[in-house]
């Protein structure tokens, strides 16, 4: 399918920057549950950095989520100054520093998650289990393109058009 090709009915582009935008208002309107203090952008940091275990190198954080080191930098002396992080040597490399969330914060972090968890349950509970199961399985495929660059992202999005069409137009709320 070509970009002239592309239904004009159905923008799966303009549907799924609508439902990101409405997840990360709802993400934005329980932040304070982590910290009163805690900002968007350093919440997705903070969850980058709970989800590598054993601690991350700043600089590895800056190329996994595509952003400047200068932006993780910002991020990461606000997440240390809200208490929400701490830096650890690195035991292979003496010279390197690892992040790692602070242990009171990932309960927190984690009960946010489970919230958040129950919200989506609750946006897909009439939803057939075919249909989630579906709809998950199209989510990572086009994860998995967005990984291999915006031209696979692009291809994905415009061969699963026709796919997700049904599911997204069963939600009123989109």
């Amino acid at each position: 399918m070509t970009t002239s090709e592309i239904r004009t009915d159905f923008d799966v582009e303009y549907e799924l920057t609508r439902f990101l935008r409405q997840t990360r208002q709802y993400a934005m309107s329980r932040l304070a549950e982590i910290h009163p203090d805690l900002d968007y952008n350093s919440f997705l940091l903070l969850v980058a950095i709970a989800d590598a275990e054993s601690g991350v190198r700043a600089s590895d954080l800056a190329g996994d989520l595509r952003v400047h080191k200068s932006t993780v930098s910002r991020a990461v002396t606000s997440l240390e100054r809200l208490g929400l992080i701490e830096r650890r040597i690195h035991p292979d490399d003496g010279r390197a520093q690892l992040l790692k969330i602070r242990p009171d914060a990932k309960e927190r972090l984690d009960t946010f998650r489970i919230k958040s968890h129950a919200w989506l349950d609750d946006l897909l509970a009439n939803w057939s289990e075919e249909d989630r199961s579906s709809f998950g399985t199209m989510l990572a495929r086009l994860n998995s393109a967005a990984g291999r660059g915006y031209a696979g992202m692009m291809t994905m999005v415009t061969t699963m058009a026709e796919d997700i069409e049904p599911l997204l137009m069963n939600f009123s709320w989109l």
